[in-house]
């Protein structure tokens, strides 16, 4: 999994997205389902930390842990919520090898990761992994549909995978039932819950 480089790295740092995560698309992924008020959960590629400092205010019985490939990233985020440290880790992780045992969350969530992950049919196997009985993973990504050429010139994917792939490499990877919906072939969010609840 590539750290981010150029524009898109001045991008996810940037007030622009921040209001775009925060304002339009969290609002539509929690749509999905509820999520529980009370939970150890992971972040997988937090980023600059946008996404997170919004779970931590909106639900703050969470623990928390936030984590991203990029060094630089991890160190933005534990910057910017040195204010939760109480109930905040921040780590450096590979979403294909997750440094956690088995078990160790109630919930996941990864957004707008998938595509920079090479092996992403794996990184959602280690999703399954790391939850417990029960845990959920909350999905958010864009599909290769999203990058023509000129777009995938300033933005590159290192996966090309579509909603069907996703659907059918959910139950593949260990989850037992899944909800999935989307905007047109580009965008889509999914929940996924493991057996056991």
């Amino acid at each position: 999994m590539p750290e981010l480089e150029g524009i898109e790295r001045r991008v996810l740092q940037s007030n622009l997205w921040k209001t775009l995560t925060q304002r339009m698309t969290l609002p539509w992924a929690l749509r999905i389902a509820p999520l529980p008020t009370d939970a150890d959960v992971l972040e997988v590629g937090s980023g600059g930390g946008f996404n997170a400092e919004m779970f931590l205010r909106r639900f703050p019985r969470w623990r928390f842990t936030a984590s991203d490939y990029d060094p630089e990233m991890v160190a933005l985020t534990r910057t910017r919520l040195e204010r939760y440290d109480s109930r905040l880790r921040v780590e450096q992780a590979d979403a294909t090898s997750l440094a956690f045992p088995d078990a160790s969350f109630d919930l996941m969530i990864s957004m707008f990761v998938w595509h920079h992950v090479g092996d992403w049919q794996k990184a959602l196997a280690e999703s399954a992994r790391v939850l417990r009985p029960g845990g959920k993973l909350l999905l958010v990504d864009l599909t290769s549909a999203f990058f023509p050429p000129p777009v995938a010139k300033l933005f590159p994917p290192m996966s090309h995978y579509s909603i069907r792939d996703v659907r059918a490499a959910i139950p593949e990877a260990g989850f037992a039932r899944w909800r999935i919906s989307s905007v047109g072939p580009f965008l889509y969010r999914a929940l996924a819950q493991t057996a056991g609840e």
